[in-house]
């Protein structure tokens, strides 16, 4: 915590002084623009093998939601005034139109097509009072969700996340294939991540801190694999019994469980510092940068 502190205060005080900028001068190309409610016909109306494959499944995708004003740490503050659940609600219903969505919360959240699912208060209280509870309670529901879906595929997701190709369908394919799937970060080790994020710790175990890390959106489970089972499981532990950020519980459980989630590459969640990396499936627009980058609409 207290090198992240300091990490970013010299950023800060870089920028001020105009040594550094706040990223990169990238050379923008001429995205069309694109909100939800200009999106592109989906490849399933043209191709036969896919349409059949992807109507065999039993699709879920789930959102988590606490506290009814939204809160988006993102930096991208037009999301605030839009529907709770967008653009990934949009985005995805558009290109799975018969997939369940499924919303868990701690207030009456109603959104037409979602179905509502309240966070019990004994969830809350499995977490201690901690600036960062909320964070942590988010990511275990996440796992909770996903392991008690009745789905053939589960998939935890983001409500600040874009679908921006029909690409989408692949991740579908590569769930099944692997059973459970977790987005790579730009982070790429867990020493940078604890040494530049909120919330975290050092890792002490054999490893040094050089295990990779990853996002936790979209985050996916076939829901017949055991180890994907077992995997997510050993996530909730850790969760509530070393409370941190995501990609730390996750490495504790993937050390001492010796299972692995099969790492999606970054197209899969384009995150601020990824832009322009091409192939993009889903972009990030919680970070303004890759909504403006995209030419994406709020």
């Amino acid at each position: 915590m207290i090198n992240s502190l300091i990490w970013r205060i010299k950023e800060a005080f870089a920028v001020l002084t105009g040594n550094k900028k706040t990223q990169a001068n990238l050379k923008k190309p001429a995205f069309p623009e694109r909100s939800i409610n200009n999106l592109p016909s989906y490849q399933t109306d043209n191709d036969e093998q896919l349409h059949k494959y992807i109507s065999s499944k039993k699709i879920e995708f789930i959102f988590i939601e606490i506290g009814e004003n939204r809160v988006n740490a993102g930096g991208n503050v037009d999301l605030q005034n839009q529907n709770r659940l967008n653009p990934s609600y949009a985005t995805l219903k558009h290109y799975f139109p018969s997939a369940k969505f499924t919303v868990y919360s701690d207030f009456d959240l109603q959104v037409e097509g979602v179905e509502l699912k309240k966070i019990p208060q004994e969830k809350f209280d499995l977490f201690e009072e901690h600036p960062r509870k909320l964070y942590r309670l988010v990511q275990y529901m996440k796992l909770y969700a996903i392991t008690h879906s009745d789905a053939d595929i589960a998939i935890a997701i983001d409500t600040d996340m874009f679908v921006f190709s029909e690409n989408i369908y692949r991740l579908i394919y590569l769930t099944d294939k692997f059973g459970f799937c977790l987005p790579s970060s730009n982070a790429l080790s867990m020493n940078f991540d604890v040494e530049h994020s909120l919330d975290t710790y050092p890792i002490t175990d054999e490893s040094g801190g050089l295990g990779s890390t990853f996002n936790i959106t979209p985050m996916t489970f076939k829901t017949s694999d055991e180890r994907g089972r077992a995997f997510y499981n050993k996530c909730m532990e850790t969760t509530v019994k070393k409370g941190s950020r995501s990609s730390i519980s996750m490495w504790n459980a993937i050390w001492e469980s010796g299972l692995y989630p099969y790492m999606l590459p970054r197209e899969f969640c384009v995150c601020r510092g990824s832009e322009g990396i091409g192939n993009e499936v889903i972009l990030h627009i919680g970070h303004r940068s890759v909504a403006e980058y995209y030419n994406i609409k709020i």
